[in-house]
């Protein structure tokens, strides 16, 4: 998993698994006395001592550009290619030509800073916005801000390993983006904390006014290139916005140990982020472990949990985003099975809800919502009980794994 610092008003952003470890031989030792100084600040935040110093380097703006890039591929479920062909087919992006590229683009120009668990180092673009100038107090308090969300994260790995989890959960998207949230959620709560205690007279009810405006005001949508699709946007913004409230919520509920209690026992989908723990865990089985006998003749080529938060997206596309929130909530569990064939790319998809209402609701507004935006290939839409099943593309009837009635 890379977090990273951006340009604005707070850090953004995740977007893989490794990096390569040329990149930690090329670079030097960075400002060793400021690390050391905010992980201090960092620990008494937190209440939990790092084992050992963070290493920190600078990294050039072309290899941290190739870097990113490698990152995104790594984080991918699939190729390239077939990944995003995955998202414009269930219509939550429009076209998936030069995706790849974009998105690189997009992270190059705001990426200041990350941490990568893979060495476990703290990068610094060189010449990055902000940071360059810490000899003047607003560069300084840029530089402790982006310092201290990013070093919660080197804590956070000591005792989750990161990236071991983020590989085990390739498969599951909805469950690793519950993950991040939970950590870039803690990492501004301590990024505010640690400014706060700076301030003679900050409270509580100062935290309740700054936290919001450096989640939600992390990136500046005025900023984000038109060929950006929102599908990546709001993604980006979900674990700093509604990953903080959770993190506050567990906080004001149980301190710092409750914190410690979700390091053990991370939420487990972005349902749970969005209602609050505890939250049923996601059902399982829901589609047929043989793969091949759904779509003969076509390659499969990944399958995926897309979880509440995607469905409120795929709906508010079409829909207001309070009448999509409604048709999602409900979700307790979904499965996700992609195969391309000569033409467009194929899928079987099965949601499941808590009741057979909830299921009917959702129904009722998927074909709504496909109405007003057509999917890009047709699909039928089938209930039964509390399952939904979606499918596109596959010439058998899906058979019936693990149903609702």
């Amino acid at each position: 998993m890379l977090t990273s610092g951006m340009r604005r008003k707070s850090p953004l952003g995740a977007v893989g698994a490794l990096l390569a470890a040329a990149v930690l031989l090329a670079a030097p030792d960075l400002l060793p006395d400021r690390l050391a100084e905010v992980s201090r600040q960092v620990e008494e935040v937190r209440g939990r001592k790092f084992l050992r110093p963070v290493p920190a380097s600078e990294i050039d703006p072309a290899q941290a550009r190739r870097v990113l890039r490698e990152k995104i591929v790594e984080g991918l479920p699939a190729p390239p290619d077939d990944a995003f062909r995955s998202l414009a087919a269930l219509g939550l992006i429009d076209d998936a030509t030069g995706m790849l590229d974009i998105l690189v683009d997009f992270y190059a120009s705001q990426v200041v800073a990350f941490y990568d668990p893979q060495p476990r180092r703290f990068y610094v673009v060189k010449g990055a916005e902000g940071l360059g100038e810490a000899g003047e107090e607003a560069g300084d308090m840029a530089a402790g801000l982006i310092y201290s969300h990013e070093l919660t994260h080197a804590l956070q790995d000591e005792s989750l390993r990161l990236d071991e989890r983020i590989r085990q959960l390739r498969d599951d998207g909805d469950r690793a983006f519950a993950l991040q949230s939970l950590l870039e959620g803690e990492a501004t709560l301590v990024m505010v904390r640690v400014a706060l205690a700076g301030l003679p007279g900050a409270d509580e009810s100062l935290e309740d006014q700054i936290a919001p405006l450096l989640s939600a005001g992390a990136l500046e949508r005025a900023n984000v290139p038109k060929d950006v699709p929102d599908y990546f946007v709001d993604q980006l913004f979900f674990p700093y916005t509604e990953g903080t409230a959770f993190a506050r919520a567990a906080l004001k509920r149980g301190g710092w140990e409750e914190m410690d209690r979700l390091w053990k026992n991370p939420p487990l989908s972005s349902a749970e982020i969005l209602h609050g723990s505890p939250y049923p865990a996601p059902a399982q089985g829901l589609i047929p472990a043989n793969l091949a006998s759904i779509a003969p003749g076509q390659r499969f080529v990944y399958a995926d949990t897309l979880g509440e938060w995607t469905l409120r997206f795929l709906l508010g596309r079409a829909l207001g985003q309070d009448e999509a929130a409604r048709a999602a909530a409900g979700w307790r569990g979904d499965r996700i099975a992609y195969f391309a064939g000569p033409g467009a790319m194929s899928y079987l998809w099965r949601i499941r809800f808590d009741e057979p209402a909830a299921a009917a609701r959702f129904e009722a507004a998927l074909r709504k919502a496909r109405a007003k935006r057509p999917a890009p290939a047709a699909e039928t839409i089938t209930r039964k009980g509390a399952d939904v099943v979606v499918s596109s593309g596959l010439a058998n009837r899906p058979p019936e794994t693990n149903p609702q009635q």
